[in-house]
């Protein structure tokens, strides 16, 4: 069996870094030429009825999966995959407007060249346990059950795709193998999610063995147990997928659920076999990178649902940010001694960065994994001149309860704090900010920075952020601390400033 030992090249500049390099290809590495497999990645589409179900719900529609689906096929694509949750209430009529936006690029399957063009989709837990979401759109339930792909799986994956529907299912395209793997197996719970059917006894059974000599691709919703972003990150498998993979150093496993970005590092991972993180095409989450857990969450984020959620979020001044302006996707393309990862965010169209390049056969080092590219990690800073300004002001608190119009003001620390500066691969994903008082009294709160998920050509990826904290939270009379945190948990330097 071939070991695969991939290293990266170009990875700072991938992930919109600035030009400097972590790791360089040796020259002569790479032959050139065209690629031998093209294809188009993504995960979490979120296609959504509003109520009735005679039309997309307006938080979301199909123009960004049109943007999507176009830039492949004038890229070349020979494939296009997708990790799950297409349908976000489970609904046929959801898979339907994806699926009718996807002949409408590729009819009949095919580019306008005539070349044929594969679908690699799988169901993710939205499309298949959703009762509760379709409740929303369908109050009947008789109406509802008929509609919902979780009661007619074959049905409407049928109907909708000329295909018949299979838990696991295996696709060639162009002597490459793509194996995808539904969901079809209960509910989501975000952490050991038993998802899959039958993917043990799918590997055991197959009689082609795998070409060594080439990759091959394993399409799921959930990410393979710790690996992408990390041992922490939310909606990971139960572990049956790594127990599979790794005994084929040559499998790259696509996988999605998390809706993390792909500017975090964190989105490739080498171990016994390599795994993509695949991101959203709806909405892109801050995630907490660094690790930082805070009792009360990210003061930006959701509060974590618990006895004192109502006591934490009602004490918060600043509103969840903005997730549905950032939607990512990628565009893989397979050479002889290579794969190369073109990233993109499909509001805008901006390219994330220069390409990520997977040179084949692959090196000894395994510089995708996680611990040694932490250890070499260095911390985001702030220019040399940056500075904290803070005011005094009155604001309202988040409201405890979604419905609730009224929130309650309040004295309100306002801190503006500059972007930090992206450090060859550093980025900062979070700022920490300290409350030190007068009498030594530390109170530790955290913001994600929402730059974090764009592109460093787009303007929100530095300009300044503004912290929100009541005056209430926080001893009296003292000085506010900023650090910068990475997705590895480097702290840079400090700014600080007084308050009064």
């Amino acid at each position: 069996m071939l070991t695969r030992r991939f290293f990266l090249g170009g990875l700072a500049s991938a992930f919109a870094l600035g030009p400097r390099r972590i790791f360089s290809a040796p020259p002569g590495a790479f032959t050139g030429g065209k690629p031998v497999l093209s294809f188009g990645a993504l995960s979490d589409v979120h296609v959504c009825l509003a109520p009735g179900g005679e039309k997309l719900r307006d938080t979301y529609n199909t123009q960004t999966l049109e943007a999507a689906f176009t830039w492949f096929r004038d890229n070349g694509v020979d494939a296009v995959t997708i990790a799950g949750d297409m349908a976000h209430s489970g609904l046929a009529g959801e898979l339907k407007a994806l699926a009718d936006t996807w002949f409408k690029v590729f009819p009949n399957d095919k580019a306008p060249d005539g070349r044929r063009v594969e679908r690699v989709f799988v169901f993710g837990n939205h499309d298949w346990s959703s009762p509760g979401r379709a409740k929303e759109v369908f109050p009947d339930e008789k109406v509802r059950n008929d509609n919902l792909l979780v009661v007619h799986p074959k049905k409407w994956w049928d109907e909708l795709f000329h295909e018949e529907w299979t838990p696991m299912f295996e696709k060639d395209v162009k002597g490459y193998t793509f194996i995808g793997a539904h969901w079809c197996n209960g509910g989501c719970n975000g952490k050991k999610e038993k998802f899959s059917k039958g993917m043990k006894e799918f590997y055991t059974a197959r009689k082609t063995p795998f070409d060594p000599a080439k990759p091959f691709f394993h399409i799921q919703h959930p990410h393979p147990r710790d690996t992408v972003h990390g041992e922490k990150v939310w909606g990971q498998d139960d572990g049956v997928t790594p127990s599979i993979l790794s005994a084929y150093s040559n499998a790259i496993a696509f996988s999605g659920h998390s809706h993390t970005s792909l500017t975090d590092e964190r989105a490739i991972w080498q171990g016994a076999f390599t795994s993509v993180g695949c991101a959203s095409l709806r909405n892109v989450s801050q995630g907490t990178p660094g690790a930082i857990w805070l009792p009360g969450g990210l003061e930006n984020a959701r509060t974590p649902k618990g006895k004192d959620y109502a006591a934490q979020n009602g004490v918060k001044a600043m509103a969840i940010t903005e997730l549905m302006n950032c939607r990512q996707g990628q565009l893989v393309r397979v050479y002889e001694d290579r794969v190369v990862f073109s990233r993109r965010e499909f509001v805008t169209g901006a390219q994330i960065g220069d390409d990520l390049v997977m040179p084949l056969p692959a090196a000894e080092k395994k510089p995708f994994a996680f611990a040694p590219r932490a250890a070499k990690a260095i911390a985001p800073e702030f220019p040399s001149d940056a500075k904290l300004a803070v005011r005094r002001t009155t604001g309202p608190l988040r409201a405890t309860k979604k419905k609730t119009k009224k929130k309650n003001m309040a004295e309100i620390w306002e801190l503006t704090i500059p972007a930090a500066i992206a450090v060859r691969s550093a980025r900062a994903g979070v700022y920490e900010v300290t409350a030190i008082g007068a009498d030594g009294t530390k109170k530790v709160f955290a913001m994600a920075v929402e730059g974090y998920r764009f592109p460093l050509t787009d303007p929100r990826a530095t300009a300044p952020s503004q912290f929100r904290l009541a005056c209430s939270r926080i001893p009296p009379g003292g000085t506010f601390e900023v650090r910068a945190i990475s997705c590895w948990g480097k702290k840079s330097a400090p700014l600080r400033i007084a308050y009064t």
